[in-house]
């Protein structure tokens, strides 16, 4: 048996790593097998690019949209080939922290014409497709206090460079997720995130739970 993609999306501070660790925690205590990984920096070459991308935090130097782009599809590249597709081979449970839908939403966001998003997701990509992907769904204002707090925990360690960016930007990309969704209901499921955590995980499960088991998989 083939596993499963399974992506969770969102804007900055919508809990996306939060629900990645507990989802997987839940489909363990099930006994399935599951694996975790994330966007950008999946791999050890990946984390290599992750460190680029952040490395205009550094410098006066910023990377042009086009250029993040690339980089991005890149590790995307990379991720697939090297951990992505082995683990579906293998039976499990992928599940990413961020994947394309975020290029599309935060890259088209920066100005990048969605026809060269398209092409490169195709180039890219192949029949790498989630099975579901989760959108957690927040206003802009309130995960950025979140970020906020987070940041600071971090000895003011920005881990992603896109929590910079004015509230504007975030809400355009709030909306892109949205428009997203919109086109793809099929497959993007949108989660209110502004719950509490507790309530969003029951959330996910219940979109989870019969994907798993139609794809064959024992529930314990």
């Amino acid at each position: 048996m083939t596993g499963l993609l399974i992506t969770m999306e969102g804007v900055e501070g919508s809990g996306k790593s939060t629900q990645v660790q507990r989802l997987a925690t839940h489909l363990k205590s099930c006994g399935i097998p599951v694996v975790t990984s994330k966007e950008p920096g999946g791999t050890s070459l990946c984390e290599k690019i992750r460190s680029l991308l952040l490395e205009s935090n550094k410098s006066n130097e910023c990377w042009t949209p086009k250029a993040e782009l690339m980089l991005f599809y890149a590790d995307r590249s990379q991720h697939i080939a090297q951990f992505i597709k082995p683990m579906l081979q293998s039976g499990k449970v992928v599940i990413i922290d961020r994947f394309n839908d975020s290029t599309i939403a935060y890259q088209g966001a920066r100005g990048i014409e969605e026809e060269i998003i398209a092409q490169l997701s195709k180039i890219v990509l192949g029949d790498v497709i989630p099975i579901i992907t989760l959108l957690l769904d927040i206003d802009p204002t309130k995960s950025l206090v979140r970020v906020s707090e987070r940041n600071k925990s971090k000895d003011n360690f920005r881990e992603v460079r896109f929590d910079e960016e004015k509230p504007e930007f975030h809400l355009l990309v709030r909306n892109r997720f949205l428009d997203i969704a919109k086109k793809d209901p099929n497959r993007v499921i949108v989660i209110q995130a502004s719950d509490h955590p507790d309530v969003v995980e029951k959330s996910i499960w219940t979109h989870v739970n019969p994907i798993v088991q139609s794809a064959g998989y024992r529930v314990k």
